[in-house]
Parts: structure tokens; sequence; C-alpha cells
């Protein structure tokens, strides 16, 4: 598959021209490439059938194919008002290529022969003979009636039947394969125990041709068909292209029909019935996903020819007639809002304390409010040691290492410093309008690590004031390696699941 997204927007006829959902504002938001535009990257992997979306959430906003201009893995649109968070878009993605080469008028196999063709990374093979023992199968390998083929994560296998009908294993699967053949009679069966297979059922003039893909939960009969069925650890999910498919009960109940005229999205059936709406929309989703993020992998003609073009070389009238042949099948994806990155905080001013005037020292008074500027120092500070600067603010919390603790915080740190360098010298400032009872349990919090080399400096209330420094938002987190306090702990959320009244049988 190759997602084909027309990358042109026309923002004034959005309305008119295929947005369809609940109506929404945008707002102009910066963004680092072009100026004034919103930027979204795909939400998930994903993708989703517009009926399934419509019916599950009716406010969803959904641009059609042309609404966004995309490079590499970012889409982009100018907004005039506020940007949706999420958008769903609509693209045409490729349907799995035919195994007939362009140009082609035969395939080289005789009428009632079943061949492998273009198998591509694991798959392997195992003959009635020998049923446990699997060996890796040949390109136009011809296979006996019971072979079961198996693929591995990333194999995928054609089996040819007599050049009129095909299946195309996905990865991870198996499935046993044999035909009948007669001059008036064609009948192929696939029995698929796991992972998935694409059938593309032909017809031959005068001959009554059956096609049949047995599975747990139900049997896929079809005639003419371009059709692909999963089986899953408890349903199996039929999704038709083109033409008709019956999905009957492992019994031989007669089960639901689907037809598609081989234009629009596919649709889908399954047994058994999945009757919450919710869940149905899950269902759609998963399988859909599983196959249209295979496709690229096994449309290697197509791609191809893609690069023959894409390196100035012009198709001939065969390829050109092969790429018209592939079908587009309609889906969305979902993308999300990434928001523009916030402006860089300015720098943090350079105050410089003016020196203070020389007067002499009052007498000491009771308090540190009141007290002298002085320096006290705990112990003799050593030489050698670039004393580290604690700063004690008037709410009892200190500053440092570009950081903001409480005396609590700040202990486990400090302990971390005594156990690598026991003798550090520290320098503890404190403002004249911080009290005893502040400073006191910093400097304990020292001492309880261990840490004795500490000097306290008060300023005294006669004394010029310190400037102010403004506290750069930077400097008011937790340090590198530091463990985080649970009240900073970052909180995250998880939006419920949707709720749809999706019909379960209903094609997206």
């Amino acid at each position: 598959m190759v997602m084909q997204q027309v990358t042109r927007i026309v923002l004034s006829a959005l309305i008119a021209t295929g947005m369809t959902g609940g109506a929404w504002a945008m707002e102009d938001l910066p963004h680092n490439g072009a100026p004034g535009t919103a930027e979204y990257k795909r939400a998930d992997t994903n993708f989703y059938g517009k009926g399934d979306v419509t019916r599950a959430h009716p406010s969803a906003v959904i641009l059609g194919e042309s609404a966004l201009t995309r490079t590499g893995d970012s889409y982009f649109f100018k907004p005039q008002k506020k940007a949706p968070k999420d958008i769903y878009v609509e693209t045409l993605n490729d349907w799995i290529e035919p195994i007939t080469p362009p140009g082609a008028t035969s395939l080289g196999i005789a009428p009632d022969a079943m061949q492998v063709r273009e198998p591509q990374g694991d798959v392997q093979v195992a003959l009635p003979s020998a049923p446990a023992n699997f060996t890796p199968v040949t390109d136009g390998m011809t296979l006996p009636n019971g072979a079961v083929l198996k693929t591995g994560a990333n194999g995928t296998a054609a089996v040819l039947f007599g050049g009129v009908d095909s299946a195309r294993l996905i990865p991870n699967s198996e499935a046993a394969v044999q035909q009948t053949v007669t001059a008036q009679t064609r009948s192929a069966e696939v029995d698929l125990t796991t992972g998935g297979v694409f059938s593309k059922v032909g017809t031959q003039v005068g001959v009554k041709g059956e096609y049949e893909v047995h599975t747990p939960f139900g049997n896929a009969v079809a005639h003419g068909t371009d059709f692909v069925t999963v089986v899953m650890p408890a349903r199996t999910d039929v999704w038709v292209a083109q033409g008709t498919v019956q999905l009957n009960q492992p019994d031989g109940k007669t089960g639901p029909t689907v037809t598609s005229d081989g234009v629009g999205p596919l649709k889908i059936m399954r047994l058994p019935a999945i009757s919450d709406p919710h869940q149905s929309f899950l269902a759609d989703t998963e399988t859909l996903s599983m196959l249209l993020n295979f496709i690229p992998l096994a449309d290697q003609k197509i791609k191809g020819l893609r690069d023959k073009m894409a390196g100035g070389a012009t198709l001939t009238a065969n390829e050109q007639a092969y790429l018209a042949r592939l079908k587009k099948v309609p889906a969305l994806i979902k993308l999300s809002l990434v928001e523009p990155p916030a402006p860089a905080p300015p720098p943090a001013p350079i105050v410089t304390a003016p020196a203070p005037a020389p007067v002499p020292p009052p007498p000491a008074p009771a308090s540190v409010s009141a007290a002298p500027v002085a320096m006290v120092p705990t112990t003799p500070a050593t030489a050698g040691t670039k004393p580290l600067t604690v700063r004690v603010r008037i709410d009892g919390k200190v500053n440092f290492e570009k950081a903001t603790f409480t005396v609590d915080q700040l202990k486990p740190r400090l302990q971390a410093i005594a156990k690598v360098t026991p003798d550090q010298a520290f320098v503890i400032r404190a403002g004249s309008k911080v009290a005893h009872s502040q400073i006191d349990p910093v400097v304990g919090a020292f001492h309880a690590a261990g840490l004795q080399n500490v000097t306290v400096v008060a300023t005294a209330a006669s004394a010029p004031a310190e400037p102010a420094v403004l506290e750069h938002p930077a400097e008011n987190l937790p340090t590198p390696g530091l463990l985080m306090h649970p009240s900073m702990e970052p909180m995250t959320s998880t939006p419920p699941p949707p709720t749809t009244n999706a019909p379960a049988s209903a094609s997206p």
C-alpha cells in the first residue's frame, strides 16, 4: 500500500468540500516551520472506517482527502481561530495488487495445478505425506491437495488455482489448500486456521466455479469476488472489496451476505456477530488496520511501477492498465495536534549588590533580624574547599544548587554530599527579615548530615538590605538525579474509550 495523501488545501472551502462532523473553530498557532500553521502528526497506526467514526463520534472533525499539506510525517494547515486537538483525515489506500504481472496473457500454470507464487520472507510448506515437516517454499512450487502453508511474522505468499483463482496469505497465517477440476466444474478450498487470506476469484466461460474459505467460526462462500478473510481468536471477519460473499456458520446454517460494486469503502461482516457497538467499532478498526498496514509489503509490482515513474520513465500501456486495475480503499487516519514549543524564558537579570556603607555595629540584639552583619562559623573552614552557598528564604525554604527545597527535601541531598566530601564548606545566608526559627532547622540539617564546615551570615536590620534577586523559573526545579517529592510528580490521565451505537455489521 502506498498511501495517497493529496496535499492541497483550500481553507475557505473546507466546510463545503469535505469537512464533516461537529462545528469547530481554529486558532492561530505559531509553528517552527511556516508561521501561523498548525502541525499535526499521526496519533496511531490504525485505520478507521468513516461510518464507524461518524456513528461513534458524531462531533468528530473529519477532513477531506485534500485538506492537509504533508511534509514527511507532519501534516499542516493554517487555522483561523482554535485548532482541534484531534482530527480524522480521509485517505485513499491501495488494495492488494493482482498476481498477474503487467501485460501478461498467461500465468504459465496448468488448469488443474496449484502453485506457490511471489513468496516473501518466512514461508514454509508441509506436504500431506509428512504433515509435521515444514520446509521453505520456492517460487513456482507445485502443491498437492492437502498441502499446508505457514507464514512467519514477515512472510507472505500466494497460491494460484489453475490460473483462475488466487489466495494470498498475510503474515502469521496457516492454511491448507486443495482444488477439484473437471471439464465443467472447478472447486477451490482454503482451510484457514489462523491469520488471513486475500482471495481473488475468477470465472471461466462454460465452467461452474466454487470457491470457499473455511475458518473455525464460519465459511466464506464466493463467486467472482475480491475479498479478504481474517481469523481472530474468537471470531472471523470478512472484508469485501468487490462481488458477493456469503458467510455461513460452521454447522452449515446460512449467515450474512454482503455485496460490493467495487467502488467506495470495504464492506464487512463477521461471525459470531458483535452486538456491543463500541466493541464492534474496535473490532472493525483492528482488522482493517491489520490489512491496510500489511498491503505495502505485498504490493511489490505496484511499488516498482511507481519507482519507475518517480525516476522519470514513462510507463507502457500495459503498465498503465495494470495500475488502473488497482482498487482504492478509502479509510480514515487519526491525527493529533503538535503543541507549539513554549517561548524560551528570558535570562535572569544580573543584580550586583551595592557595597554597604561602613557603619559601626550596634549592640547585639536578641534576634537575628536585629543582629549586626556577622560571620558566625560553626567550624573552621577547610583550606582549599570552595564554599557552597545556601540561602534561607523568609518562608523557611532554602535555595541551593539552582533549586528550592524544604528542609526535609534538603536533608537527602546533604547526606549524599557528606558521603563524598564530608569536609565541604558551606555558607548559609539569611536576609534581615529571616528569623532565627527559620535558620536553626537549616543548620540542624547540616549537622545531622555530618557536615560541620558551615558558616552562617545574617544581615542586620540597620544595614542596607540585600537587593532582591529574581528567581528564574528554571531555578525552582529539582536538581538532576534528585528524587521528586510526591507533590511534584507529574499527573497523567487516560481518556475513557469512545462509545458508539454503530451496528455490528455496518460497513465503515
